[in-house]
């Protein structure tokens, strides 16, 4: 990894343009240290002891630093220094943080493993990168965790154990060198800050670099847009392994110099105490938590939390136009909007770019775009920018109404996929811009977009296509639904067609003749009508959280497999 360095041209540019400069993350952590050293920096969820040991924790910046210094100690003790890359495998709990930065204090790079990642995917990602350390936790709701992980961990790797009764082979994560305040390792804001990992909805992770600079320019715009005030506090219900925990939460805790208030694993009562009690500045919620908080915004405690929040980011799916507008006219929250990705694509919509709040839920400035006419000068919320290309053609994309594949570019984006053998971009053009696989429509007016779907997530039915996320959101004004999917299913006639899976509210019982209905009645083209309907208690997920389409187009074939054959 020392080999690693960022072109010349492209750094001077990104300086110029004053996307990046000469602030890495412990310098960020440092500056934070020095404005307020004993104001609360991170405070532990209050339920950590049902899935972790330990009693809940509350530390101020300087208490903080004195245990970042004595967990990079111990790492330089065992040998870790520049550019290893340390693994990690831990919960959203306060060592977690200490040791993320304490790993780039002595100039190694993190690489932080989603929880539910167990045994097979960790081979596979030790094929992509070599792992000089791991670090996990000994267990995770009182069963074992680090042991089964071990025989997929390569002889060479370093393996510590954060936690009581660790098991053979690896090493307690204590302080073995009890000296606070070595000095740091020099360490230029273009090296690399952490190797994230993809989803795997398209097979195995993907490793995906990402520097100091691209972590600074991923959260520029966020939290310029949020409007966050110095020292606010950020309830984070993400785990810190992707974009959206690193870039829309740690990245604006860290800009804002409050308290990072941690939660994991998602329990939404202990999420809605929290919101009660911690001084909530800022949050992220999924768009079904939105849905939840709203039916609960009348208990009055609730209701006076909602009211301190300054802001409320939301993604990963289309969400309700109308939930959008309840915030906004009941609280003064105007939501705001992203679509991003470990790669860096950062698209926000926020009430300064899109006042109306309706729309603000589907749709995001064309800012970026840079085959828009007259526009080619204006950049996304991250500095970045796009072009919209036809995935048949290869021409660009450029009419109102019309639709194509996201190509994007610019200071967040990443170097290409980490290899043991470089940097791989195969999925670069020839201009330099990365191909995401994201299908995106131009707004009638020309002067916004939307997502439509991953573009090999496509349903075509009679050469008609359908894209999934636009009936996920669709379906999502079902009444009663708390989370709903679609998904294909083969049909000899038409090629394909739609399946909805719901999970219902409690008692709650829904029929294909009801969603038909439903369709029929807020004009939805009859085409992308689903044409089975299966009722769920929940949807599947990948590790990131997302829907895991993949998960239910299997289970429908195995159910018609089934059906077929009884």
């Amino acid at each position: 990894m020392s080999r690693f360095t960022i072109p010349q041209e492209r750094a001077e540019r990104f300086r110029q343009e004053g996307y990046w400069g000469d602030v890495t993350i412990p310098g960020l952590f440092r500056q934070n240290l020095d404005r307020n050293p004993d104001a609360i920096g991170l405070v532990d969820a209050p339920n950590r002891p049902t899935f972790f040991e330990g009693a809940p924790r509350r530390m101020t910046y300087r208490q903080m630093d004195s245990e970042i210094a004595l967990y990079a100690n111990t790492l330089r003790a065992a040998g870790l220094g520049k550019g290893d890359i340390i693994a990690t495998q831990l919960p959203n709990i306060a060592e977690m943080i200490l040791i993320y930065l304490a790993i780039s204090r002595i100039g190694a790079i993190l690489s932080p493993i989603s929880m539910p990642y167990r045994a097979n995917e960790l081979r596979g990602m030790q094929d992509i990168v070599d792992f000089a350390a791991f670090i996990a936790v000994t267990k995770f709701k009182d069963r074992p965790f680090l042991a089964p992980l071990m025989p997929a961990l390569r002889p060479e790797t370093k393996v510590f154990s954060l936690g009581s009764n660790c098991p053979a082979g690896a090493t307690p994560f204590e302080w073995v060198v009890e000296q606070a305040g070595a000095s740091e390792v020099e360490t230029s804001a273009d090296d690399l800050f952490a190797v994230f990992w993809t989803s795997g909805t398209e097979g195995l992770p993907k490793a995906v670099p990402k520097t100091h600079n691209n972590m600074m320019a991923s959260s520029q715009g966020a939290y310029r847009l949020l409007s966050l005030r110095q020292g606010a506090n950020v309830l984070a219900p993400f785990p810190f392994v992707n974009a959206a925990g690193m870039g829309g939460l740690m990245m604006c805790w860290m800009r804002s110099g409050g308290a990072l208030v941690l939660h994991h694993p998602f329990d939404i009562e202990v999420y809605l105490e929290q919101l009660r009690t911690c001084d909530v500045d800022y949050t992220m919620m999924a768009p079904t938590l939105l849905v939840y908080v709203k039916d609960k915004s009348e208990d009055p405690d609730l209701y006076e939390a909602l009211n301190r929040l300054s802001a409320i980011g939301t993604g990963s799916a289309p969400p309700d136009p109308e939930i959008f507008d309840y915030f906004q006219q009941h609280f003064d929250i105007p939501i705001v909007n992203f679509f991003g990705s470990n790669e860096g694509a950062q698209l926000c919509s926020s009430k300064d770019d899109v006042p109306d709040a309706r729309l603000r839920a589907r749709f995001f400035p064309r800012d970026g775009d840079i085959n828009w006419a007259g526009h080619a000068d204006r950049r996304t919320a991250n500095g970045g920018y796009f072009k919209l290309i036809d995935p048949e053609t290869g021409a660009a994309v450029v009419d109102n109404g019309a639709s194509g594949e996201m190509y994007i570019d610019g200071p967040a984006q990443m170097p290409g996929y980490f290899t043991r053998q470089g940097m791989d971009r195969a999925k670069f053009d020839a201009d330099g811009l990365f191909s995401t696989g994201d299908l995106f429509e131009i707004s009638q007016d020309g002067k916004m977009i939307r997502f439509l779907s991953r573009s090999r997530e496509l349903i075509v039915r009679g050469g008609m296509k359908i894209a999934p996320v636009e009936l996920d959101a669709f379906l999502s004004g079902f009444p009663n639904v708390r989370e709903v999917a679609v998904a294909p299913y083969r049909d000899e006639t038409m090629g394909e067609k739609v399946c909805a899976y719901f999970a219902m509210n409690k008692g709650v019982q829904v029929t294909l003749k009801e969603v038909s209905a439903y369709c029929d009645r807020h004009g939805l083209a009859k085409f992308k009508w689903p044409e089975m309907c299966i009722q769920c208690d929940s949807l599947p997920k990948t590790p990131l959280a997302k829907i895991d389409r993949k998960a239910l187009t299997a289970d429908l074939a195995g159910r018609l497999g089934a059906t077929e054959t009884a």
